[in-house]
């Protein structure tokens, strides 16, 4: 049956549009991705593992402590840890490969494993054996998994409304499906307005999201190359394989936002019970980031814990702390 010239010119006509768009979108994200990491003014330091340029923070000097930023996350979400740690502490801040100012390599790895194993490379090269490490969200099933195949290298663990198998492992099926396409929706959720309502769901009082965070945050979305490495890390994480918080062995301090709602508290309230040397403490007041909502009580929280004897076991049952005023 022939085609009718109409449909013809409607179905070029559509052909040309999605063409446009096409081009539009590849422009938008060249245009967004505007931050070079050659020329980039970075807060920390380059270190090389394995070819690729790792960027950190490090102050301080004492027993080091590692820590881990959480998904499209970066050294800036430990912007009021590090230096109150660093006041009894060797802290290191790693951006994880594909994050904040370091590299995002085409055939980079951004599974679980592979960033897990990325920072026992970091601690490698800056000469450190043993830390205690402390993941966010995504960084804390990156370093519930760094404690289960490195226990000899991890002295104490912190997960602050932290990722945990399920999560880490929903989304991993879409990527085949995604990857392709996602480039054309990038005007759609690259901008800083998306980031905003972003970032406004994950605290619980938005007075805390002052344009310097928010700018702080969206900064490192820009480094060229973010949205790809992004895209990758859902393909690589196909090759990950589940782990089991019931095998990790080091104290373990949970710390997790009463009104978290990207990840909810039931999820901490189940790896206080799973884990076997952990305790939960609750932060009023706050919601999935809770460091950067309630900085006093949790930095306060975590160096009481650094500084216990390593053979106290954590108290079985919860604490919720309050803000003061």
């Amino acid at each position: 049956m022939a085609i009718s010239a109409r449909l013809l010119e409607i179905i070029g006509g559509s052909a040309a549009a999605l063409a446009a768009y096409a081009f539009f979108a590849r422009r938008y994200v060249r245009h967004f991705e505007n931050i070079d990491l050659e020329t980039a003014d970075v807060p920390g330091s380059f270190i090389d593992i394995d070819g690729r340029r790792v960027h950190y923070v490090q102050a301080g000097q004492g027993d080091p402590v590692v820590l881990i930023h959480g998904w499209n996350g970066s050294t800036f979400s430990m912007r009021y840890a590090i230096p109150e740690l660093a006041q009894r502490h060797r802290v290191i801040a790693i951006d994880l490969l594909g994050y904040g100012f370091s590299e995002r390599p085409q055939d980079g790895d951004y599974s679980i494993a592979g960033l897990g194993t990325l920072v026992a490379r970091v601690m490698d090269a800056l000469g450190i054996e043993r830390a205690a490490v402390l993941g966010h969200s995504m960084g804390g099933a990156i370093a519930m998994w760094f404690a289960i195949h490195y226990p000899e290298r991890v002295e104490r663990l912190m997960l602050v409304d932290s990722a945990t198998v399920s999560e880490m492992f929903r989304a991993r099926n879409v990527g085949v499906a995604w990857r392709p396409v996602a480039p054309l929706f990038a005007p759609l959720f690259l901008n800083r307005s998306v980031i905003q309502r972003a970032l406004r769901g994950a605290v619980h009082d938005r007075a805390v999201l002052t344009p310097e965070m928010v700018d702080g945050h969206l900064r490192p979305l820009r480094v060229k190359g973010h949205l790809r490495a992004q895209l990758k890390q859902l393909i690589d994480r196909r090759r990950d394989v589940p782990f089991d918080p019931a095998s990790i062995r080091a104290p373990t301090l949970i710390l997790w936002g009463e009104h978290d709602r990207v990840i909810k508290l039931s999820t901490g309230e189940q790896l206080a019970r799973t884990i076997p040397n952990a305790r939960l403490v609750v932060i009023r007041s706050a919601g999935h980031l809770p460091m950067e909502e309630q900085p006093e009580l949790c930095n306060r929280e975590l160096l009481a814990f650094l500084e216990e004897p390593l053979a106290h076991a954590p108290a079985a049952a919860a604490r919720t702390l309050e803000p003061a005023g």
